[in-house]
């Protein structure tokens, strides 16, 4: 009896060197995973954050800082006021206009009909008008004292830019070193926790120290908890310092993309006594000194000169009308015109404005003392900083490089506690003594980073490239 082989379906026949179609439920499948993977709206993928380089922040607070751009207003308007003090007039011609409303008694004695000597006592009108200029000259060379204190004060806002802007590339170089360090801090709590937490599921339940007991456990749980609580504290800080670094340096965005630690190398400083030529030469702090001490003394020296008549030259001329609506001849219009001229004298030296020079004087005599405690403390702050960086930076590559020793033994720690070759009490102790030396590391490198600021300041120069 012979068999009928099944007829395949329609579709279903596979033809020599054909494959087989993809079924229906395959084909959905791969659709499916290529509108996830290729068609997904690419706004639901965060994008990083942006990147900010180590010297990329320091350039940018160095030039464009909240503080920077406000002492650059300041040096705009001493070039303002130098501008102002070239003129040859110190101030602007004044003129000057008038109109005179008013009455006169006449008191003109005439003769009646009866040749008898009459006194007319009436009221007259009298208008009138007048036009004046006046011009104030300085004699004394005031003008050029002027220009020489203007110029002083351009020189000390110069220096005091010079200044901020050193002082807002420390401050970027401080923040920005704290964060990258909180970073680090923050990756290596993560770390810790995660190592705690997998001894919490090794441990179970009926882990018992031998001396602790069953308290071990509680101990464990309580390390965790401090941990969390060091690094939600770490991260917390390391948010503000952030926000504060994208003040200084200019970025919209709060949450920027640092260097890591390792990668911000701790710079070789040239010989101190090149420091110490440089500072003489450019340090900006003594600079700023300078210059507001001579633009003091050229303010003493102004005001001394203002004690001399400054004279003021005027022009006036105008017309009088006296009884303008006469219509008899016994008392006729009188019209008057007339011009005046003359120069008026200020004696200041007479005023309290003598004072003003023996004022400035004691300012300026202010402004040089403050110059001579600045050389010499700067002069000692300079060696002391010299030496400060060069042991703050040996001492932070000597504690680095211990504890990127020191933490490769973790491992081999956990083991020993899993163990029971050691307590829990031992473990906990080793990990805080790591925490401390690495808290202690941060300290370190932040004096090191002020240590080479206050170099820069007084030296002017820029020693971090």
């Amino acid at each position: 009896m012979n068999q009928q082989k099944p007829v395949p379906a329609p579709g279903l026949v596979q033809k020599p060197g054909v494959p087989i179609p993809l079924s229906i439920m395959t084909r959905v499948i791969i659709y499916t995973f290529g509108v996830l993977i290729l068609g997904y709206p690419r706004s639901h993928f965060a994008e990083p954050p942006p990147a900010l380089s180590y010297t990329d922040a320091l350039s940018a607070a160095h030039e464009n800082s909240p503080d920077v751009r406000i002492a650059t207003q300041d040096l705009n308007i001493a070039e303002a006021e130098k501008a102002k003090s070239d003129s040859f007039v110190p101030e602007a011609p004044s003129i000057e206009a008038s109109v005179t409303r008013g009455t006169s008694k006449d008191s003109i004695e005439v003769l009646d009909y009866n040749y008898t000597a009459q006194t007319n006592g009436q009221k007259l009108p009298m208008k009138g008008w007048e036009v004046g200029i006046s011009q104030k000259f300085e004699i004394a060379g005031e003008r050029g004292l002027r220009q020489e204190e203007m110029g002083a004060r351009k020189r000390y806002f110069e220096a005091r830019l010079s200044n901020q802007q050193l002082q807002s590339r420390a401050q970027a170089r401080e923040l920005y070193l704290q964060v990258s360090l909180l970073q680090d801090w923050e990756q290596h709590l993560s770390e810790h926790l995660v190592r705690f937490y997998r001894l919490q599921a090794r441990f179970g339940g009926g882990y018992i120290d031998r001396r602790l007991g069953s308290y071990s456990l509680v101990a464990l749980n309580m390390g965790i908890q401090t941990l969390k609580s060091e690094r939600d504290e770490v991260r917390t800080l390391k948010e503000k310092l952030m926000r504060e670094l994208s003040i200084l340096v200019g970025q919209p965005s709060s949450d920027l993309k640092l260097d890591s630690i390792d990668s911000i190398k701790m710079p070789d400083l040239p010989p101190l006594e090149e420091l110490r030529a440089a500072m003489e030469e450019n340090g900006v702090v003594l600079k700023e000194k300078r210059a507001f001490l001579e633009s003091r003394v050229k303010a003493a020296d102004l005001e001394s000169r203002k004690l001399w008549p400054a004279p003021s030259l005027f022009l006036y001329g105008g017309e009088r009308t006296l009884n303008s609506g006469a219509q008899i001849t016994v008392s006729p219009a009188n019209r008057e015109t007339y011009m005046r001229a003359g120069i008026q004298l200020p004696l200041a030296f007479l005023g309290p404005e003598r004072q003003n020079s023996t004022i400035e004087r004691q300012k300026a005599e202010k402004a040089r003392v403050e110059l001579e405690a600045e050389t010499s403390r700067s002069a000692l702050q300079l060696e002391a900083s010299y030496r400060n960086y060069e042991s703050f930076r040996a001492q932070y590559l000597q504690m680095h490089n211990f504890l990127i020793r020191a933490e490769r033994f973790f491992p081999a720690l956990e083991q020993a506690l899993m163990g029971r070759r050691i307590t829990y009490f031992e473990f906990w102790g080793e990990h805080e003594r790591y925490h401390s030396l690495f808290q202690k590391s941060l300290d370190v490198r932040l004096n090191a980073a002020r240590a080479l600021s206050e170099l820069e300041l007084l030296t002017g120069r820029v020693l971090e490239k």
